[in-house]
């Protein structure tokens, strides 16, 4: 026994950020809020630094998991790109104001900048879930530009007058793929779905100050170096039904995500490419049902299902949020 023939329960960490809002805790209420300090712009729900919440490996990390059961954890498809290493990051993010204008790199500057075992690049997706009347999200610049243009523009702060401005409500879903320069707008809550990696560069942050009372360090140089300066051809994937009460939202070569209405009862099966992250994103709860036995959801907690753990029905009036990463035949 391995300890991955039932779903591993996971605890979402709460994560204060200058940009953030108030509502997390609420969408989270599992999430522990001891020493987390208001404003909470994060909610870490699944990644290598995830710790699991019961059985037998409770307290241990998915990356750790990763590290002592490899593919028949993490699934042979990122196995055979990145090895014995968690490679989804999900997270929902609440912008009560805006977030800073960033970029992030591929895997090959990545690797030139950190090694083979840093971080992996960072191609990431918004689902967003709730919007603010006029609320906007910036992606990529709005016509070409040169460096010598965007350096002057964000010495003088007005780099936002050079970037694509895009009107998002509640249900989109916009893909960042490395290199594209994006930022949050205010009043968006949104489920986020990215490589493993926390390699951000920043561009521009608003005039902000850390937690030490100094301007966050900006990544100027690096970001450029990775930037796309031409506007990007796609903006907003089409969703794409798969099944009954199964949509796919986003498809990227580092994960695929689909969202799952589990009113009447839905199903699928886990191969054995890769393991799969649920997460409950609101309605009422959902009782997810494993050959492990029966698994209750509610809002803001995950599950994470090893590769190859086979059928899966959820059941219930709630939505859920499916990651996984994309097998060679997808």
């Amino acid at each position: 026994m391995t300890g991955l023939e039932a779903p591993l329960p996971l605890v979402p960490e709460l994560r204060a950020r200058p940009w953030g809002g108030d509502r997390l805790p609420a969408w989270c209420p599992s999430a522990p809020a001891e020493g987390v300090d208001a404003p909470v712009g994060e909610a870490w729900l699944a990644g290598p630094d995830t710790r699991v919440g019961a059985g037998p490996w409770r307290g241990r990390t998915l990356a750790q998991i990763a590290m002592a059961h490899g593919p028949a954890f993490v699934g042979t498809a990122p196995f055979a790109r990145h090895g014995a290493r968690m490679p989804l990051l999900v997270k929902l993010l609440d912008a009560a104001v805006p977030l800073s204008v960033q970029v992030h790199p591929d895997d090959a500057y990545a690797r030139e900048i950190a090694g083979e075992g840093g971080d992996l690049g960072k191609t990431e997706a918004w689902w967003v879930l709730e919007a603010a009347p006029g609320a906007y999200v910036w992606w990529g610049f709005a016509r070409p530009v040169v460096r010598a243009e965007v350096e002057a523009a964000i010495d003088e702060g007005t780099i936002e007058r050079l970037l694509r401005r895009l009107d998002v409500a509640r249900g989109d879903v916009v893909v960042n793929p490395a290199g594209t320069v994006h930022a949050l707008g205010g009043g968006v809550l949104a489920y986020e779905v990215q490589q493993a990696s926390d390699l951000t560069f920043r561009l521009y942050d608003h005039g902000r100050v850390g937690a030490d009372g100094r301007p966050r360090e900006l990544h100027v140089d690096r970001g450029l170096d990775v930037a796309h300066l031409t506007p990007g051809a796609s903006v907003a994937p089409s969703p794409r039904a798969v099944a009954a009460g199964r949509t796919e939202l986003a498809r990227t070569h580092a994960f695929v995500l689909e969202r799952v209405a589990a009113a009447g009862g839905v199903a699928w099966t886990v191969g054995p490419a890769s393991l799969e992250i649920v997460t409950h994103l609101g309605g009422g709860p959902v009782e997810v049902r494993h050959a492990s036995g029966v698994h209750a959801l509610a809002c803001g907690e995950s599950l994470a299902f090893a590769a190859g753990s086979g059928r899966i029905d959820a059941v219930g009036d709630g939505v859920l949020a499916r990651a996984r990463y994309p097998a060679a035949t997808d």
